[in-house]
């Protein structure tokens, strides 16, 4: 531990090094700004070395999602969220989609759906569109121009990954029913890229990419930006307090926990950046309650931990006749159909749902997922099948609701005597909508690939976080602006899916990376305003 943490005043505190995180610490440090990062995981420093193919090397990579007291039917603790230096891009997938424009303005388009709080972005695609393409070149996302994308946009970094078999015969089943589709633009080098490796096609992309042709933000952000001397990191480190100046207007820094030794800490900062997940922000902004915030940091109208949501993942499976070598390849997204994410009129539900493949060693999916009913010799059998199967995933738009919300429990203490998370979180009549929808549209789609049997994840799983501190112009309504600048607060911001109103039904990484990026710029272009 550096003892000069306790001296000296920083110009930015960054919680959390993850997706979002990552992003800042890089920006900042380009720009000239001297960092803390304290981070609750650890740095894997030798990818190499400290990732390996197999299923279960995914679990250190993921969050633990058990820990917390849950309400309701919509929360399953699906493990779907990253804990190290770099967070959740050491285990994701890496499909890299762009919200669409109608994303940002679902109230305007849609209304407001019975039982949810849905309202407008604070921003727009076009405000967001040149922090996408600087995202999109950092990562080195490999795609091309879909069916679903304006004809002016900027093509990818790298070309689309190969087709494999699978996405050849889910292809033409769909072109049988008369669905578009498309390479899935991915975060994964399809050729050499930024002295990255190619893609091999291990099919172990959540266990942590041992040749870096994945984008992981702790190789491609946090590494340059240690080598600029300005950044200190500190791994292991539970932050327990934002703290306040003595006039409650300005933050002042943070208390934290070195885990490995359980000594505490304090360092001070001009700026504070909360990028922990959407569960674990709303609890620190709760737990840092004080005289002038007794309801927690930011929290005066009661929108911290509120209008939280999650996107309802389904997979499907099809059992064929023939070997389409189903455990070779990047995880998801090598073929995708996006023309189910926006409803039209006559439909029973609003938003939409994704449809993307998914290959690679993952017959856990199989056993976890869509055969879960199965036991014993039946569910054995149907193993055996997986190099003759298709898989699709269905990730379906779920909509913020003002009593879907974190909370904190101050009678029942984790292991460091932390207030513990409560997740209240029930599944309204449009998420459910949606999701039946998806799953006849699976069935549909696998049948007319080939497949002779077809099993679909019932219920189904929540998978992407979002909202709990949602950006917005109304303080009433929101907990931050648009930059993720907490009203009331001058100088905290929040960073990561927390900010999000509504959630589209595409993956939501890159759209949490442009967002940081245009925030990293809104800091460094008024400096002043934080000293």
């Amino acid at each position: 531990m550096n003892p000069q943490h306790e001296e000296k005043v920083y110009d930015a505190i960054i919680i959390g090094t993850g997706a979002a995180g990552s992003v800042f610490a890089y920006e900042l440090t380009k720009a000239g700004w001297h960092v803390l990062a304290l981070e609750r995981g650890k740095h894997h420093t030798q990818h190499r070395k400290n990732f390996t193919e197999n299923e279960m090397s995914m679990f250190p990579l993921i969050w633990d999602n058990s820990q917390y007291q849950v309400e309701g039917n919509g929360f399953q603790g699906t493990p779907n969220l990253g804990i190290g230096v770099g967070g959740g891009t050491l285990a994701w997938t890496a499909v890299s989609l762009r919200f669409f424009d109608r994303d940002f303005r679902f109230r305007s388009r849609y209304g407001r759906p019975a039982g949810s709080s849905v309202e407008d972005w604070p921003l727009n695609l076009a405000e967001l569109e040149c922090d996408y393409d600087e995202a999109e070149a950092q990562m080195g996302v490999s795609g091309q121009r879909t069916p679903w994308d304006p004809k002016n946009r900027r093509e990818y970094p790298n070309p689309p990954q190969a087709r494999y078999v699978t996405s050849v015969r889910l292809r033409k089943g769909m072109e049988r029913l008369g669905i578009r589709s498309a390479p899935g633009p991915v975060a994964i080098n399809s050729r050499p890229h930024h002295e990255r490796s190619q893609c091999l096609n291990c099919g172990f992309c959540r266990s942590g990419c041992r040749v870096d042709a994945k984008y992981q933000a702790d190789q491609v952000l946090v590494a340059p930006a240690l080598e600029t001397g300005r950044l200190e990191l500190v791994t292991e480190a539970l932050v327990t307090r934002i703290e306040m100046t003595r006039n409650g207007k300005r933050v002042d820094g943070v208390s934290w926990m070195d885990l490995r030794t359980h000594g505490k800490h304090q360092a001070r900062a001009k700026v504070v950046i909360v990028c922990n997940n959407p569960i674990e922000l709303p609890r620190l902004f709760l737990n840092s309650a004080n005289a002038f915030h007794p309801k927690g940091l930011g929290n005066q109208h009661d929108q911290v931990g509120r209008h939280f949501f999650c996107h309802q993942g389904t997979i499907g499976l099809g059992i064929t006749d023939e070997v389409v070598d189903t455990s070779t390849g990047h995880n998801m997204g090598n073929l995708m159909s996006l023309d189910f994410c926006e409803s039209t009129p006559e439909l029973p539900y609003q938003g939409g749902f994704s449809l993307l493949s998914l290959n690679g060693a993952g017959a856990g999916v199989m056993a976890v997922d869509p055969l879960r009913g199965l036991m014993g010799t039946e569910l054995k059998e149907r193993m055996k099948q997986y190099n003759k199967s298709l898989l699709l995933v269905s990730f379906c738009e779920g909509l913020p609701s003002p009593e879907n919300r974190i909370t904190v429990d101050p009678s029942k203490l984790d292991s460091f005597g932390q207030p513990v998370a409560k997740v209240s979180y029930t599944l309204q009549d449009n998420d459910l909508r949606i999701v039946d929808a998806a799953t006849r549209k699976m069935d549909e789609v696998l049948r007319a690939s080939g497949a002779r049997e077809v099993h679909v994840t019932t219920p189904s799983f929540e998978a992407h976080p979002m909202g709990t501190m949602r950006m917005g112009n109304d303080p009433q309504t929101s907990v931050t602006d648009s930059y993720g600048q907490v009203h009331g607060i001058g100088n905290l911001f929040v960073g990561g899916a927390a900010l999000f109103v509504t959630g589209s039904s595409l993956n939501p990484t890159l759209t949490l990376h442009a967002l940081a990026l245009r925030t990293a710029r809104h800091l460094t272009q008024h400096p002043s305003r934080w000293d």
